[in-house]
């Protein structure tokens, strides 16, 4: 397992939030993993985060898979599966070229030079998955939660590909209003198959002061898509979008929210 060293200088809410500490601490994060992907033509990096009781039963978890993999991201996802007492297998995936696999399209808005999310998105359901669940104890129960450009390719996952995920989390997700006739057209396309979004959930949050988006563009491209969704799919699918004030780009209670209003009955 791979152990990260940690200064925490923090309350950490685990039980007795009225605690504080400044020590060294060692806490066992996750295992580091790789795959090659010939759809990439790239070495993937990944750490996987097993749950606390995985290596002494026999029983099979649910998969989050958590784009924009960093240290600390993963982190927050264990300390919020934690409080919510959810034994969950993490996957945190590295990036190598974020804009490239995140952007299906390139616009005046956000110019990328090779947008290659589909790609990316192919990754995901022929190599990546298989590759997890062939090595792990694994449910048909998968989560994907993106943040800001991730959290955009989330949206496009579940218009995409609907049944590769069970559970859709896009933190500072959304589009800017040269993006809105793609996206517009795909949800239009993608909604005439309604049966393929049965039993899904999406949750998509933004700030309403985000810096990046002074505007509100995006905010009111996710009130245009939430509209659509209602009308077309909302009797299969369990969909929010939660707003932030004075949240800046990514609210970091919306991961939090997110994870809680998924498992909510």
């Amino acid at each position: 397992m791979m152990r990260i060293c940690l200064l925490l200088l923090m309350c950490l809410h685990l039980g007795n939030p009225s605690i504080g500490f400044a020590q060294d601490v060692t806490v066992k994060i996750g295992q580091k993993d790789s795959l090659y992907s010939a759809i990439l033509d790239e070495r993937r990096s990944l750490v996987v985060s097993l749950p606390d009781n995985y290596e002494d039963g026999t029983e099979n978890y649910p998969v989050l898979y958590l784009l924009d993999g960093t240290t600390n991201n993963l982190l927050d996802a264990r300390l919020v599966t934690f409080n919510l007492k959810m034994d969950m297998i993490i996957v945190a995936l590295a990036n190598t070229d974020r804009d490239r696999d995140m952007m299906p399209l390139s616009r005046p808005s956000y110019t990328v030079e090779n947008p290659k999310a589909e790609n990316f998105l192919r990754f995901f359901e022929k190599e990546l998955i298989p590759h997890i669940d062939k090595k792990y104890r694994t449910k048909n129960e998968r989560t994907i939660r993106g943040r800001s450009l991730s959290g955009l390719f989330v949206m496009y996952a579940f218009l995409k590909e609907p049944r590769l995920f069970t559970n859709y989390i896009g933190n500072c997700a959304g589009w800017f209003a040269d993006m809105d006739d793609y996206f517009t057209q795909l949800a239009e396309d993608a909604f005439q198959q309604k049966s393929n979004f049965s039993g899904k959930s999406i949750f998509v949050a933004n700030s309403l002061s985000d810096p990046l988006d002074p505007k509100q563009e995006i905010h009111h491209a996710v009130l245009k898509f939430s509209k659509l969704l209602k009308s077309e799919v909302g009797e299969l699918v369990k969909f929010k979008y939660q707003t932030y004030e004075n949240a800046g780009h990514v609210p970091y209670a919306s991961f939090y929210d997110g994870m809680k209003f998924m498992h909510e009955h």
